[in-house]
């Protein structure tokens, strides 16, 4: 079975959230963001934040990528690494106050908004303490459609971000759910900070869920069984 990257583009809106949110779906802590919302409602969402994505990316250092079964013409995964760039103050501005306009919409109808106020925070000041938007490689989003996991394709969708990031000499950035860290200390990367949630404090289940956040050096060696402590 053969699969090809292409650019994702306004056409692609519809298959993108699909993907985004069956890969999502069972997420340790953003599957306990809507548990009172109407389906209707987390696709509208969903669907208006990455049409947003696709028309804004390009001012930020944003790139799309989806990869394309060859034999169905099925979407079945998709990327968007934001790359360096700078920004004026006015962008700069601009981008933080749509941040948090995003951030607000994403509180609907049977939200659990105390526990999305405690995650958008703290991602958002991990990125504050460990971006720098002129020098870091940031891997944004990474999503594959659960029936086409464990073939590659993320790995797929990493490397040109990585390849490019290495001849810069440049670190990269990812926030890294469980599913995924495997993947990442394969390409290279190690925690460097983290997100701690005590889910029982917001009606979400019990127990505490860690979201570890890590950078990459440029050219790092694979990472799989270094002891890691999250």
């Amino acid at each position: 079975m053969a699969f090809t990257l292409q650019p994702v583009g306004p056409a692609d809106v519809s298959d993108i959230t699909r993907i985004f949110q069956s890969a999502f779906a069972n997420d340790h802590i953003m599957s306990h963001f809507h548990p009172r919302t109407p389906d209707r409602l987390k696709w509208d969402q969903d669907f208006q934040f990455f049409s947003t994505q696709i028309a804004e990316s390009a001012a930020y250092g944003g790139r799309l990528t989806k990869v394309v079964e060859e034999s169905s013409g099925k979407t079945v995964a998709f990327s968007k690494w934001d790359y360096p760039h700078a920004l004026t103050a006015e962008q700069r501005a601009e981008k933080k106050r749509k941040a948090m306009e995003d951030r607000l919409k994403k509180v609907v109808e049977g939200s659990n908004e105390g526990l999305m106020k405690d995650f958008f925070t703290q991602l958002i000041a991990g990125r504050e303490r460990w971006l720098v938007p002129e020098k870091t490689f940031f891997l944004h989003i990474l999503a594959v459609d659960p029936a086409y996991q464990r073939r590659g394709l993320g790995s797929m969708l990493i490397r040109p971000g990585l390849e490019d990031a290495d001849k810069a000499g440049a670190q990269t950035y990812i926030e890294a759910s469980p599913d995924g860290l495997p993947l990442y200390l394969k390409h290279g990367w190690e925690p460097v900070d983290k997100m701690v949630i005590d889910m029982g404090t917001h009606e979400a289940g019990s127990g505490v869920e860690v979201m570890p956040f890590l950078m990459r050096e440029a050219n790092a060696p694979n990472k799989v069984g270094k002891k890691i402590d999250l």
